[in-house]
Order: structure tokens, then C-alpha cells, then sequence
């Protein structure tokens, strides 16, 4: 969200207008910053963004009294303490040797204490820079280093162990050292070097034991696999052949309101789940039979198209053709035994009810008359930033996914798509969904076969604003799920004929018909550019949001979110209630 490049405008670019802003507010609120800090951290999980704030804020004395406040509370993991350190080093223009001033050692040296082994473990490892390494991700600042460099002496035996230093060789040695305070002495770590033990994790526990039947349905069972890996892996728990008994725990927890509302997962990771339910079930039964059985060309072409079509819902965003892509050789999976279509079917099920489920227990209703556009021009084909999840690929499926997720919630709603004119399916450059039925799945079907008949470039709808004005239609939010669109600078936004700005048109309906309409633009594509200046701005009533996250339902249907009401959210957090 801060450093990713995008399509209408660089990472740099985007820096340099947050650090502009910043810039303004210091001296006037400085703690303002750090308060949006910590709720970007705790409330909206945007963790690189937070890590930036407070990087900045690390870089201004005027913010050093709020920093030793809150800090602890926007830290959560180390490997937020390294990215907030490297972010710093930036901020500052150091590209050589780290420098780590006193203050920042300060800060440091308190946070540090409250990170527990596991943790240190699972995120700050030496097996894990090295797959970073290996995916061309260096590390500037590693756990090592910054222990070094901030002179962190507790706890000791993290400390010692991170360092990498020699286990006392006598029970003497051990009690005249700090390690007595945590641990008791061991003698067959007698003067061997100490490390942070690996934690066992479902992940170290896969790697061990292998994708099999039998260890998904210990992890299972044991209730040691979290839910975001359950939801990511029910492929796997197909294929390899998991028992009734797993199969069924697995449906309770889809169907669990308490579970799902604790995930805090974007529902979009419902779809793709869904998506990855598409298993070849007379291949399992013919590998089941016979373990050497290989499947003709025939066959893996007839795959590969069923694929292809499953991707095919928006020009230009087809998946790769199988023999445009060189995968190396799998091993096969044999499944101990065959699911059944009951099963698959179950799962399908259960995933509908999660749907609707994490939307209704994380989304509050919203009142009044809806109107929600979905931008569907072609800039709008942009892949999503965390890369694809089944079919939603890009901003444009994104954007259909949280207009039908929003609708779910209305009281009462329309959905519109929006592009430009494509005659004589679309006259105009909005058109209205007529949707039924209440699966998601099948209303995203219904929302792509409109988008095919719609044209792909960009066009503000003045003419729909006009008709709803001269008509005195009573419309209490409107939100727009588009990446660009929402600013005045770009040319869509005016209309040649009467000179209109989307600002203008917008106060013509609040003038003449609702005062107090909400306006919520959505920037899927995190440009988040400017509205029109301080017009726009300084209209509390409207809302910017710019890039995505599941916070993006939790603020639209606040009933009082504005940009007055975003402001007063931060404002409001309290050091003093704060859970230590």
C-alpha cells in the first residue's frame, strides 16, 4: 500500500504526498499521527502503513513523547519491530551501515522483552531469511544485528540465543549467569551454542510428515491448524483423502459464527476456497486403483481447457495456457481414501453459509437507500496487489465481490455498473443489475455477464446524477468501487457538455434533494488521488478510501463514517484504555 508501484503513478510519488501530509499535521497534532498509526495497526490490520507512520513519527521530535506511549501497542510482531526499523533507515536516507540513534535503541529495548521464543521462532528464524534470500527479498536489518547495535541484554537467554553464544559448561557457571532467571539447567546443552529453537507449527509439522491423509487429519483433530490455513488447504484435504470424521470438523467450522467471526478474513478468501473445490474425481478413483495409472494427452489437454475457461471471465485476464507454462514433475497423491460428490457438495455448502456469515457478524446493516457503482473499464483489469485468489484476480472482480458483499448488508439497494457506452447493449456508460437469488457465486456469474456487454473506458455518469435530481429520488449513500475515477483530474471527471465537475453535480443533488447524502469512493488500486482539491475535501459528508482491506465494509457501513467520522476514530483511541 505505501511502496507498491501502480499502474497511474509511482511508489514514490505516493511516499512523497503521504510524507507532504504528515508535514502539515506535525505541529499541529503530532499525536494525531501516532494515534493513526496505532489504528491502522489495530483496527484496519494495515501493517506496512502503521510501520511507516511510525517510522516518520520516529524521525520528528515533536512525536517522541507520544512514540514512547503507544509503541508497544502498534509493535505486534518482530517481524514488525525489523520492518519498522528498515522503514526508518529509508526515512532518514541511510542506505549503509544501520544507524540506531538512542532513542530508537530506547524504544527497542522496550519492546523487545515482550516478544516470547515462539515467536521470535516462527518470524525472525534463520531458516526463514534464508527463503527470503531465496525469493530475492534481502534483509537489511536482521534480529541479530539490531540486538547488537541496540545493546538488548534481556531477556538474556533470548538474547544469547539469537547471538548465537556458548551454553554454560557447569551448573556454577550457569548460576552465576543471567539464564537462571528464566530456565533451569540443562547439562546436555553444556557448551554448545544456542539457538532459537524452531517452534512446531502446522507448518514444521506438514514438512516432517508429508501432505498426507494422516497428518491433516492429526492437525485437525488436535485443533492445531489455524482457520486461514483449514480454508487454504481444503484441496488438499480432498486430494489426499482425509477421513469422515475430519471432513465433518472441517463443515462445523465453516459453519461456526463464532469462528468465522474471529477469522477476520476478506471474503474473498471465502471464493477462492470455493474455486479450489474443483477436484477431478475420476482421476482420484483411477490413481486410487491403480498408482502407476497415467492420464493421456487427451485427457490433460481436456484439463487444461476447463481451466482456461474457468479464467476467461474478462477479456485479457485468461490464465496462461498449460503449454505456455513449465511446472516441474509432482509427485502424485494418492488419496487414502476417494471424497465422495456428498462431500465436495457439503464443502460447497458450508462455504456459502461462512459467506454470509462474515458478512452479516462484521458488517453492520446499512441504513436508508444504497446506490453502488462498479467501476468495470478496462484500467479496472489491474491485478489485485496480494496477488490472485482463484478467479478474483483483478481490481474489477474485486470491486463486483464488495458491491455484492455490501448489498447483502443494504436495506435497501441498487447495483450499477460503470465504464462508457457500448450500443446497443449499453446506450449509456452506467447500467443496472437486475440480480437474483441470494449465492454469491452465482451473483458474481450474473454481475461478469453484464460487464461482457459494457465498454471498457472510463466516463462519469452526469446523466444518471441528472435524471435522479430531476426525478427528487430519495438516495441516502452512494459508493463507487473504482481505482481512478474518483478524482477530478482526470478528464472523465468533467462533463464537456455543461462543464460540470463530479464535485458540482454532487452538491446539485444535496442541494436540491439530500442534504446529508454520503459519498464513499473506494480506490481498489490504492491511487487515492486527489478529489477536486479542497472542495471535495472539506465536504465532511464525503469518504476516500483508497486500496482494500476487510476494514473496507466495517467503514461503510458505520453510519456516521465520514471523512469527519475517519478522523474522530483515530482521534478518539485512548492511551489510557489501552490493555497492557
Amino acid at each position: 500500500m505505501i511502496t507498491e508501484p501502480k499502474y497511474y503513478e509511482t511508489a514514490e510519488k505516493r511516499v512523497t504526498e503521504i510524507i507532504n501530509d504528515l508535514n502539515e499535521i506535525v505541529d499541529k497534532d503530532p499525536e494525531f499521527i501516532v494515534k493513526l498509526a496505532y489504528y491502522s495497526r489495530n483496527q484496519l490490520n494495515l501493517r506496512s502503513t502503521s510501520n511507516f507512520l511510525l517510522a516518520w513519527a520516529a524521525s520528528k521530535h515533536q512525536t517522541h513523547s507520544f512514540l514512547i506511549e503507544y509503541f508497544n501497542f502498534i509493535i505486534n510482531l518482530p517481524s514488525d519491530l525489523l520492518d519498522f526499523i528498515e522503514k526508518y533507515q529509508g526515512i532518514i536516507g541511510n542506505t549503509g551501515v544501520p544507524k540506531f540513534p538512542s532513542f530508537i535503541q530506547s524504544l527497542v529495548k522496550k519492546k523487545f522483552p515482550d516478544f516470547s521464543e515462539y515467536q521470535l521462532g516462527k518470524y525472525c528464524s534463520e531458516g526463514k531469511r534464508k527463503r527470503m534470500l531465496m525469493k530475492g527479498k534481502k534483509q537489511k536489518i536482521n534480529m541479530k544485528l539490531l540486538v547488537k547495535c541496540c545493546h538488548i541484554k534481556k531477556p538474556a537467554h533470548l538474547v544469547a540465543s539469537i547471538i548465537g553464544k556458548r551454553y554454560p559448561r557447569t551448573m556454577e557457571g550457569f548460576n552465576n549467569s543471567s539464564f537462571s532467571e528464566y530456565m533451569d539447567f540443562n547439562p546436555e546443552m553444556a557448551g554448545k551454542r544456542m539457538k532459537i529453537r524452531t517452534p512446531i507449527t502446522w507448518e514444521t509439522t506438514l514438512s516432517e510428515k508429508g501432505n498426507k491423509a494422516e497428518c491433516w487429519e492429526g492437525l485437525i483433530k488436535s485443533n492445531k491448524l489455524p482457520f486461514m490455513a483449514m480454508l487454504r488447504n481444503l484441496r488438499n484435504l480432498l486430494i489426499t483423502g482425509v477421513d469422515l470424521e475430519t471432513n465433518k470438523k472441517v463443515v462445523e467450522k465453516l459453519r461456526n459464527p463464532d469462528v468465522i467471526a474471529n477469522s477476520r478474513l476478506f471474503p474473498f478468501r471465502f471464493l477462492s476456497a470455493f474455486e479450489s473445490l474443483n477436484v477431478d474425481l475420476e482421476y482420484l478413483q483411477k490413481i486410487k486403483e491403480d498408482p502407476n495409472y497415467e492420464e493421456t494427452e487427451e485427457e490433460k489437454a481436456k484439463k487444461a481447457q476447463n481451466r482456461q475457461e474457468g479464467y476467461e471471465y474478462f477479456r485479457g485476464s485468461a490464465r496462461p495456457k498449460r503449454s505456455e507454462v513449465k511446472k516441474p514433475a509432482k509427485n502424485k497423491k494418492i488419496p487414502n481414501i476417494v471424497p465422495t460428490s456428498e462431500i465436495i457438495a457439503g464443502y460447497k455448502e458450508a462455504l456459502e453459509e461462512a459467506i454470509r456469515l462474515a458478512t452479516a457478524l462484521n458488517v453492520s446493516p446499512i441504513r436508508g437507500h444504497s446506490v453502488i457503482f462498479c467501476d468495470a473499464s478496462g484500467s479496472m483489469q489491474c491485478k489485485i496487489s496480494s496477488g490472485p485468489m482463484g478467479s478474483i484476480r483483478t481490481c474489477m472482480d474485486l470491486g463486483y465481490l464488495f458491491g455484492l458483499m455490501l448489498r447483502h448488508v443494504c436495506e435497501s439497494c441498487d447495483i450499477y455498473l460503470l465504464s462508457s457506452p457500448n450500443p446497443p447493449e449499453t446506450p449509456k456508460c452506467w447500467r443496472k443489475v437486475e440480480l437474483s437469488g441470494d449465492n454469491i457465486f452465482d451473483l458474481l456469474t450474473q454481475v461478469r455477464v453484464v460487464s461482457d456487454e459494457m465498454g471498457r473506458s472510463n466516463e462519469y455518469p452526469y446523466d444518471w446524477f441528472e435524471n435522479v435530481i430531476k426525478e427528487k429520488s430519495w438516495i441516502d449513500n452512494i459508493i463507487i468501487f473504482s481505482d481512478m475515477i474518483i478524482s477530478d483530474t482526470c478528464s472523465e471527471m468533467f462533463d464537456h457538455n455543461e462543464s460540470y465537475t463530479s464535485y458540482q453535480i454532487l452538491q446539485k443533488y444535496r442541494d436540491e434533494v439530500n442534504p446529508n447524502l454520503r459519498y464513499i469512493t473506494v480506490d481498489l488500486a490504492g491511487y487515492a488521488r486527489d478529489m477536486s482539491g479542497a472542495n471535495f475535501e472539506n465536504q465532511f459528508k464525503n469518504l476516500v478510501i483508497g486500496g482494500y482491506s476487510d476494514a473496507i465494509l466495517k467503514l461503510i457501513s458505520c453510519t456516521q463514517t465520514t471523512q469527519a467520522g475517519a478522523v474522530r476514530a483515530c482521534k478518539a483511541v485512548k492511551r489510557s484504555e489501552i490493555d497492557n
